[in-house]
């Protein structure tokens, strides 16, 4: 949950913070953390614990010797860790400098990710960029895109977006930021569960930017980018195939001797979803509408 606060960690959030130049880094913490901070979290801790207490054993936990840890985790080479920690700093900077700068937050990282193969892999750039890049995440990324713009050409996703406007301004105009943001966050959840919510959230973009320009005085563009954004990134939580981080983890397990299944996942992950979606609408509902 907390991995969508930042702009740069969550992929539904990098690319809605690439194409929304009205949204920064600081804006996805001003906005999204107080809500996953204080109030989601907690509650998809609690359900986690009622759900798996039966399983649960309380042991001391074993104390921790540094000396040890060191010994088994060495740092072997300090100059190229300082390189990179340099840059890492200089870039999670930039990225809070945002509202200074204008500039992308994907060039941001991308050069910082040459300069550090360059000053840590200054010979042996080839075998970085060929064994330590993850390609086909960026090929899919590309396809994505291109797919997605081909829609857009094709008048689909304007048609998507004609129909939920038509839906929001059929209602009073006192209700209708209230009416979208329910619309968007609980469509976006369910949605995102059961399918990937990278290309939910790259084909959403541009009916978002529509709604916006159908109705620009009742439908704020911030507004239903938060709501896109909570309903994505929770919603990857409900199922395994709703999110990367999930198939990852599930990898992981696996080669540890822990498999996770789909139904393994489908009951603990849909409570803490649906109920950290609900707390989301709720909060936009308070902090947009109501107040």
């Amino acid at each position: 949950i907390f991995t969508f606060i930042p702009v740069f960690i969550d992929p539904p959030n990098i690319i809605i913070g690439s194409s929304f130049d009205e949204v920064g880094f600081v804006d996805f913490i001003v906005n999204i953390m107080p809500c996953i901070f204080i109030i989601a979290t907690p509650t998809a801790l609690i359900i986690m614990v009622l759900i798996y207490s039966p399983y649960m054993t309380m042991k001391k936990m074993a104390v921790l010797d540094a000396e040890k840890l060191k010994e088994t985790y060495p740092i072997y080479d300090e100059p190229r860790l300082l390189i990179a920690g340099t840059t890492t700093f200089f870039v999670i900077l930039l990225f809070f400098l945002h509202p200074l700068h204008h500039k992308d937050t994907a060039w941001i990282a991308l050069i910082g990710a040459f300069l550090t193969i360059a000053f840590t892999n200054p010979h042996d750039v080839q075998d970085a960029l060929r064994n330590h890049v993850e390609w086909d995440t960026l090929l899919f990324f590309g396809g994505l895109f291109v797919l997605v713009e081909v829609c857009a050409a094709m008048g689909l996703l304007e048609a998507i977006g004609g129909v939920l406007a038509s839906v929001i301004s059929s209602q009073d105009e006192s209700q209708q930021l209230t009416i979208a943001i329910t619309l968007i966050l609980w469509v976006s959840a369910v949605t995102s569960a059961f399918l990937d919510n990278i290309p939910y959230t790259a084909t959403m973009i541009p009916v978002v930017k529509i709604l916006h320009d159908e109705l620009p005085e009742t439908l704020p563009l911030k507004t239903l980018v938060w709501a896109l954004s909570f309903g994505a990134c929770l919603g990857g939580n409900g199922t395994l195939l709703g999110a990367s981080a999930n198939i990852v983890t599930a990898g992981i397990a696996s080669g540890k001797g822990f498999n996770i299944s789909f139904m393994n996942f489908f009951y603990p992950g849909m409570v803490a979803m649906i109920a950290t979606t609900a707390i989301a609408n709720v909060y936009m509902l308070v902090v947009y509408v109501w107040i």
